[in-house]
């Protein structure tokens, strides 16, 4: 199957078929696979209990985990040596960069990505060249990081695509080790993007997945993304973003929050929090009157769920088992 098929499903997801849609329209053919790829974060140390203790070492005490907030990636090899790449949200942006030879000039959002096919170049993998279209679903403002996402997402999708007749693509495992070495970037992230399960949490070092659960037995917890909106056309300054973060910490420990803390590696704009169920609608009350209060615009609260590793997008579904079959499979 191809992935014009994806663009002309009804059910499959709007923002794929767009996706889908805007690749043939840009390169005059459909993408050959469409890959998604979760947005991924670390996990508070404080918000997580320490896990089992494994023969000859400490238990883990840092984690990550998959957000169900995807950006996706729509890819078609070429045979030239040459990565056409273009993006939904930088649509004036598009460029066309040799992945072997001298280091072309990249647009900023293509740089990282750039760099990380032409490592899978000297490695054999995608040699020929790629057209290839890539969509995010969240702004850079919302904090989660994106490069690792990115990078994962089209490794996986540019191996899947150009892999010959009766060839095996490389196994996530050999394309997060090439990524890792070959392109700075968060490790760690890159694991989570991979080999993520829903529901649970992975070790930052890759060597466990646990639930995320309640400490007694209780009610699972639940996350929630606060995004510092900006204040007029020229935002908020570094310290007055730096305060409304602090602000939304407060209250919203203060409100029955569990946690609090950054999704990437370095403090942003918005802040992830763990708290019971029952409590999130009193967060977010507290936390919106208070920048009321101040005279700040109100955050965006994005509801995330702890959800699975990237997948292949343009398959379509099993058919629906006929009924005379069905009844002999029971």
């Amino acid at each position: 199957m191809s992935a014009v098929d994806l663009a002309r499903r009804p059910a499959a997801d709007p923002v794929l078929r767009l996706l889908a849609h805007g690749f043939t329209m840009a390169y005059g053919r459909p993408p050959e696979v469409v890959w998604r790829a979760p947005y991924a974060f670390h996990l508070s140390g404080h918000a997580v209990r320490p896990g089992p203790v494994r023969a000859g070492g400490a238990p883990p005490t840092d984690w990550v985990a998959a957000a169900d907030r995807h950006l996706a990636v729509a890819v078609a090899p070429r045979a030239d040596g040459m990565l056409h790449c273009g993006s939904l949200n930088h649509p004036a942006e598009s460029a066309a960069l040799p992945l072997t030879g001298p280091v072309a000039p990249a647009p900023r959002w293509a740089a990282r990505p750039y760099a990380a096919l032409r490592a899978l170049a000297a490695a054999g993998i995608g040699r020929g060249g790629a057209d290839l279209q890539l969509n995010a679903t969240l702004p850079d403002s919302a904090g989660l990081p994106v490069a690792e996402p990115a990078e994962c997402a089209l490794a996986l999708a540019v191996a899947d695509a150009c892999a010959g007749p009766g060839e095996r693509p490389p196994t996530r495992a050999q394309l997060a080790e090439l990524l890792g070495s070959a392109v700075p970037g968060d490790d760690a992230l890159r694991r989570a993007v991979l080999f993520a399960r829903a529901g649970h949490l992975l070790a930052a070092d890759g060597s466990t997945h646990r639930p995320l659960g309640a400490p007694g037995g209780g009610p699972d917890l639940c996350l929630l993304l606060v995004v510092v909106r900006t204040a007029g056309p020229e935002g908020l300054r570094q310290d007055g973003g730096a305060t409304a973060t602090a602000l939304v910490i407060r209250e919203a420990l203060r409100a029955g929050a569990r946690s609090a803390w950054w999704p990437g590696r370095r403090p942003g704009r918005s802040v992830l929090l763990l708290m019971p169920p029952d409590r999130r609608a009193a967060v977010r009350a507290e936390v919106a009157g208070a920048f009321g209060r101040c005279g700040l615009p109100a955050p965006r609260f994005l509801r995330i769920a702890v959800a699975d590793a990237a997948r292949r997008e343009d398959r379509r579904p099993p058919p629906p088992t006929p009924p005379d079959q069905e009844s002999e499979t029971r």
